[in-house]
């Protein structure tokens, strides 16, 4: 089942989603993922890869979120107002959510972010002590955001104002950088943590989800690169082979196979 959703920010901003639900819950209450996606992304995804994911995870009787941050997507604001703070604010406003919904065991929550959603996916699971952590091609590193937007095109008349692929960036966005400390922050997580991340990503090299799994406080831990894959996994092969281990891995860690209280 899969129901339009929306909620609202701590300032108090509508954001927009989709919530998954397995269709044979019955009256047991089933453990929730909730999705980040990532920089100028929306919940759905490139080639719609949340979706599918989504829904195969329901298929294993695990419910999703899948929302847009504010300023993006369906959600309210624009692209130009959204920060780093704006972001994990609004991840926490998500987990809150989904943890108060009917059928949701509050006490089995995981997290999946791609790209800079994995960079906040890592950067709040420790303090809303959620059970499962996922990665897909997340930043590992500030000062690569800041190279990125830096690199932007600057827009006419706007000063300080940047441009990429069609989205606003402000100034703010850049401000106090410093303080996103994604690899601090997963030292902090003992939980399972899987760490997914292409061979031949374009923007992020190998060293991100090196590092991830370096400083990952979890004493289970995995590290998996999907051979030839590029920054979203766009091919049939690679996002098939993403979301099967991803499920698998909620699956286990979320005891739904064995019965076990995570």
């Amino acid at each position: 089942m899969e129901l339009m959703v929306q909620f609202r920010n701590r300032s108090g901003r509508w954001l927009r989603g989709m919530l998954h639900r397995p269709v044979k819950a019955a009256q047991r209450r089933v453990p929730c993922v909730v999705f980040f996606h990532g920089f100028t992304g929306d919940r759905m995804e490139s080639h719609w890869i949340f979706v599918k994911c989504a829904r195969a995870l329901a298929k294993h009787g695990i419910a999703s979120l899948r929302f847009d941050f504010y300023g993006s997507g369906e959600s309210e604001g624009e692209f130009r107002e959204v920060t780093l703070q704006s972001e994990i604010s609004d991840a926490k406003a998500a987990v809150e959510f989904s943890r108060k919904q009917k059928g949701i065991d509050a006490r089995r929550l995981g997290l999946c972010g791609l790209s800079l959603g994995g960079a906040v996916a890592a950067c709040v699971a420790s303090p809303l002590r959620v059970q499962v952590l996922v990665l897909w091609a997340a930043v590992a590193h500030p000062t690569h955001l800041r190279g990125l937007a830096e690199r932007a095109s600057p827009i006419a008349g706007e000063q300080g104002g940047r441009e990429y692929n069609a989205h606003r960036i402000s100034p703010r966005f850049l401000d106090h950088m410093e303080k996103f400390q994604p690899l601090r922050s997963i030292a902090r997580f003992k939980n399972p943590t899987l760490i997914i991340h292409p061979e031949k990503d374009a923007y992020l090299s190998l060293v991100h989800p090196h590092d991830y799994f370096q400083a990952a406080g979890a004493s289970l831990k995995e590290k998996i690169i999907i051979p030839g894959a590029d920054h979203t996994f766009s091919s049939i092969a690679w996002e098939s082979e993403v979301i099967a281990r991803t499920v698998d891995w909620f699956w286990r860690s979320l005891s739904i196979g064995d019965g076990r209280v995570s």
